[in-house]
């Protein structure tokens, strides 16, 4: 048995049938509330045309900038595992390492070459 969906779309102002090429997919935001709309030609220009005095003295707003993601705390707390461990390690093969800051390039190829990495 073959199925076939139909998707039909409405006028969401007049609940009217549209076809596919009739449908203006309106966008817009209010209080940081975010909307759409499927309207009709029509309908759609009455909307922008309602809102062409508010717009008209508006500013365009920029979109807030997304802080960059921090490590979890779960990462952080084992990079400082691994870090202790590498330290660890090296003090007892004879290097020379201090308790905090960056561990020293060639110590942690070391490291890496004896852990088989």
């Amino acid at each position: 048995m073959a199925r076939r969906e139909i998707t039909q779309y409405f006028d969401d102002l007049d609940n009217s049938p549209l076809e596919d090429s009739e449908v203006n997919i309106i966008h817009f935001s209010v209080d940081g509330s975010h909307y759409t709309l499927d309207l009709s030609e029509e309908n759609a220009a009455a909307f922008r045309a309602a809102l062409d005095p508010w717009i008209a003295v508006a500013q365009v707003a920029q979109a807030p900038q997304k802080s960059p993601a921090r490590a979890s705390s779960a990462s952080t707390a084992a990079q400082r595992e691994r870090s202790r461990a590498i330290r660890e390690w090296a003090r007892a093969n004879g290097m020379d390492v201090s308790d905090r800051g960056k561990i020293a390039a060639s110590v942690l190829e070391a490291y890496e070459k004896a852990q088989g990495r």
